[in-house]
């Protein structure tokens, strides 16, 4: 036989054998999976995918978006121990602004239930000034993981929001670019990245939450329940826990945006080695907030770096936390709002603020200790490093603060 031919026989023979060992495996590797293509869907992000994505969501399992952009144009719902993973990408092709009410659980994706997995896929949804909608919504369930997830377009809600749930984890997510920039009620209708609302058992962890922003018109406006605030200001958070308990906030990065974290009275919380920057007010706040603990969190460029507070509305206490080993840098940096912290409150531009609004017993017992609090702008605008209104009770100690540029 001639000994080309034979080669030449060979090297196909050789990548047959491999396409079908290939073929076998992926047919193995798939077997049992369900993706929304099982029910017709046709995944182009034109055609609306609604029902074959529900479909295969009704089967209780995880599902598979691999290979797929999917339109829907209703809220997909969860079952309990099902989810999506991915690397497959939903677009919202719905939404609800004013002047519908907000309605908690309009989502792309929402459930209640136990053991729900949302991995490795995208949300997209194009934005609308001041809609109600939010990415993803869980409520009243425990052992909820979110992985990996991106997120972006949302405006006056969250991309994810947890309700009543425990033993969660939001890990390894990019949720961005959000905007809202409107005359509704900022009180009300501020956005965030993450909410978490009465949750306890928590993790979030490694995500990167950036650009969660509201532009002049939303800044300026009045809240018609609280019109004393006057001009609402920069009503954004990057992360919100409310009435949470025992989570832990561990190595996200949260960036422009008006608040980094805000920990409104929750209690016996972490948040650690967190990069916070470019803040309308303040990169972490503690309103009504007790037994927490704050450590090693970079934080700069915001009006305030870190104010644990009492909160009148509330009448709570911000008492019994630990805020320590913190690098707080350029607090009253205009940062990429340009404009100057002077202008933006009235309460004083400090690297750690303890706020009592007046009540005697409004915040005891915190201990601020080790935080290093520096200023290397060329025109300085960190008027103090640690202010303490909350009377003696309240340890200060070992902190160093120097407006001057450092080696």
């Amino acid at each position: 036989m001639n000994e080309k031919h034979y080669s030449t026989r060979t090297t196909w023979f050789t990548l047959i054998l491999s396409f079908s060992v290939l073929f076998l495996y992926w047919e193995e590797s798939t077997a049992g999976r369900v993706t929304p293509f099982t029910y017709g869907a046709v995944g182009d992000g034109l055609v609306d995918d609604s029902s074959a994505v529900q479909s295969a969501l009704d089967t209780g399992v995880v599902i598979d978006l691999a290979g797929g952009t999917f339109r829907i144009s209703r809220t997909m719902n969860l079952v309990d121990g099902g989810g999506i993973q991915g690397p497959g990408r939903i677009i919202q092709g719905f939404d609800l602004t004013p002047p519908s009410s907000p309605i908690s659980t309009h989502a792309a994706v929402s459930g209640a239930g136990n053991q729900v997995l949302l991995q490795n896929f995208q949300i997209q949804k194009p934005v609308a000034n001041g809609s109600y909608t939010n990415g993803i919504v869980l409520t009243q369930g425990q052992g909820m993981v979110l992985k990996d997830l991106d997120i972006s377009g949302y405006s006056a809600r969250y991309g994810i929001h947890l309700i009543e749930v425990s033993n969660f984890e939001i890990s390894g997510c990019h949720i961005h670019d959000f905007v809202m920039n409107t005359t509704a009620d900022m009180i009300e209708d501020s956005p965030a990245g993450i909410r978490i609302t009465r949750s306890q058992e928590g993790i979030v962890s490694g995500n990167r939450v950036l650009n969660i922003e509201v532009g002049s018109v939303g800044r300026e406006s009045i809240s018609p329940i609280r019109p004393e605030y006057g001009e609402q200001g920069y009503q954004s958070d990057c992360m919100t826990l409310q009435e949470c308990s025992r989570v832990i906030v561990d190595g996200n990065v949260c960036q422009t945006t008006g608040e980094g974290v805000d920990l409104l009275l929750s209690k016996h919380c972490i948040l650690s080695n967190n990069v916070i920057s470019d803040t309308w007010h303040v990169g972490v706040k503690m309103l009504g907030v007790s037994f927490s603990n704050a450590t090693d969190n970079h934080i700069s460029d915001g009006y305030q770096g870190i104010q644990i507070s009492y909160h009148p509305g509330f009448e709570a206490e911000g008492s019994g936390n630990t805020v320590n080993g913190n690098l707080i840098q350029n607090i009253g940096s205009p940062g990429s709002f340009g404009v100057p912290a002077s202008e933006r409150d009235t309460d004083g531009i400090y690297g750690i603020h303890i706020r009592n609004h007046g009540i005697a017993e409004g915040c005891r017992y915190n201990i601020v200790s080790d935080n290093v609090i520096v200023d290397t702008q060329t025109v300085k605008t960190t008027e103090e490093g640690v202010r303490n209104d909350g009377g003696p009770t309240n340890l200060v100690t070992d902190n160093s603060f120097t407006d001057q540029l450092t080696d």
